[in-house]
């Protein structure tokens, strides 16, 4: 009878413990707390590259204004672009309008193109007329607007000296959050031209170009291509769209071309990085560099 007692006791203790370790059996165990899964943060969907073109001082009823003008028609076949940027001087002959002559008949391809659209700034020549504002529709003469991972500041260097134009340029340089940052205007801040430097442009707005991490600065005026890197920033003279050229007349050291010739430029950013060809009226690339990224 002890025998089987002492059985049956190892039986029984047997079954607790089977019961113990089963799941949902048996006393509650402390298991080591599962950290909740974190969601990782959403990876920023990377923009998208994009091309413009830009040219300046071209609306001058020329036959080189319609060469450049088929020139930027056949890139865009292999490089498609709705948006052209322009330095100004946009309407000659007479000044600041649109006609036959200057714009309807050599601009044809350009403004038939599905999408096609001006982002201008108004020039010199262009203050005598309303077209900048009624054809190319930029009515107002300072303006921003973004596209991809770029922002650009339009500017009216006609007014340079104007305190709430340069008020305006610093509040949105500040609050911009755009990769890359674009401005445009007419009368350039360093040039070796016919025309001298804009003294005003190069003392109130370069200073906040330099501060707020502008990329490029796109400027018209004296007629011809020109790059420039001045504390880091490339400076591209684009006027070189149809108007007779000018010759360049002087050397500094922040220049890294003058050419005197007829052009417009195809413009690349992607991300951070910005890609410049300046294209002759033939397809030809005149010159080219790359900056940012």
């Amino acid at each position: 009878m002890g025998r089987r007692r002492a059985l049956l006791a190892l039986v029984v203790a047997f079954a607790f413990l089977s019961a113990s370790c089963a799941p949902g059996g048996g006393p509650d165990v402390l298991e080591a707390p599962v950290s909740p899964e974190v969601a990782a943060a959403p990876t920023p969907s990377p923009q998208p590259s994009f091309v413009f073109a830009v040219k300046g001082d071209w609306g001058a009823g020329t036959p080189e204004q319609a060469a450049v003008t088929r020139s930027m028609c056949n890139v865009r076949e292999s490089e498609p672009f709705d948006v052209v940027v322009t330095t100004g001087d946009n309407f000659y002959l007479p000044d600041g309008v649109a006609t036959r002559q200057n714009y309807f008949l050599p601009e044809e391809c350009l403004i038939s193109w599905p999408g096609h659209q001006w982002r201008a700034v108004w020039g010199n020549h262009d203050l005598a007329g309303d077209s900048t504002a009624t054809v190319l529709g930029s009515p107002e003469r300072t303006y921003t607007w973004s596209i991809g991972s770029a922002q650009f500041f339009m500017l009216d260097s006609n007014r340079t000296a104007d305190g709430p134009q340069q008020d305006w340029l610093a509040g949105e340089l500040a609050a911009s959050r755009a990769e890359v940052k674009i401005v445009v205007f007419h009368h350039p801040p360093f040039t070796v031209g016919l025309h001298e430097n804009n003294l005003e442009a190069e003392r109130r707005w370069v200073p906040l170009f330099e501060q707020h991490g502008v990329s490029l600065v796109l400027s018209g005026h004296n007629h011809g291509y020109e790059h420039a890197v001045v504390n880091g920033i490339d400076y591209v003279v684009s006027g070189g769209g149809g108007a007779r050229v000018y010759p360049c007349v002087n050397d500094q050291p922040w220049l890294r071309v003058c050419l005197p010739v007829h052009h417009f430029l195809v413009v690349q950013v992607e991300g951070s990085a910005i890609s410049v060809r300046a294209v002759g009226v033939s397809g030809e690339e005149i010159d080219s560099f790359v900056t940012g990224g």
